[in-house]
């Protein structure tokens, strides 16, 4: 064999070392491109399963059902897990109703247990100086009942959200049946007192035979008009 030949020979098998070595190394590079990009989504699937799975408590001040003037104070678990031993904050620090009086403690500033959907509802306060009003709400909760790290939300609820707003009728349909309970039963109180007569179509015995009568005198006329012919 020539030396050219020789020459062709080596740089052929270079070539093919060459082509194996990078087709090696560009398989290496796109598994651990696919290794990175799987483990990315793991971590983002875990991360969304674990934040699906988490409490979440949010705590505001809504109009009562009842009543536009009147406000509620209103504590929800709108997450997908239990949250345990919740601490509720408001900056400036809320304050009672005269209805409520000022010795009695503002509600839920501490709830042990808020199960997912659960919400917690009371009366707070007439409208009074609120809708001018902004408090920053602070809420912490565990996610396990002798769990030592806190969960905590911070956020800004705006009263003026409220300003101008107005309802025709009630709100709630469950407010509209009360109502109509109320009513009726005010209504009846009247009747069984005999303060209300009301009228009342009845069929009587004497109605009963007449009806019988005419029944009667039909079928003989019936049966003389039939001798007839």
């Amino acid at each position: 064999m020539s030396i050219d030949h020789q020459i062709t020979a080596m740089d052929q098998n270079s070539l093919a070392v060459f082509g194996t070595l990078f087709g090696t190394l560009a398989t290496a590079l796109a598994t651990f491109a696919l290794w990175r990009v799987t483990r990315v989504l793991a971590v983002e699937t875990k991360r969304m399963a674990d934040a699906s799975s988490q409490p979440q408590v949010v705590a505001t001040i809504v109009p009562n059902p009842w009543s536009t003037i009147h406000l509620d104070i209103n504590v929800e678990n709108t997450g997908n897990a239990t949250a345990f031993d919740v601490e509720i904050s408001f900056d400036p620090p809320l304050t009672n109703g005269e209805a409520r009086g000022d010795g009695m403690p503002i509600p839920f500033q501490r709830i042990s247990v808020l199960k997912p959907g659960q919400a917690l509802n009371s009366y707070l306060s007439g409208v009074g100086d609120y809708l001018e009003q902004n408090f920053e709400v602070q809420i912490s909760w565990k996610l396990a009942p002798n769990a030592v790290q806190r969960e905590t939300l911070s956020y800004w609820l705006n009263m003026s959200d409220y300003q101008g707003v107005s309802y025709l009728g009630s709100r709630d349909p469950n407010v509209q049946i009360a109502e109509q309970v109320k009513k009726l039963r005010e209504d009846w109180r009247y009747v069984a007192s005999g303060a209300r007569k009301t009228k009342v179509d009845v069929f009587t015995s004497d109605d009963r035979q007449r009806e019988q009568d005419i029944l009667q005198e039909r079928f003989n006329r019936d049966k003389a008009d039939e001798g007839e012919k």
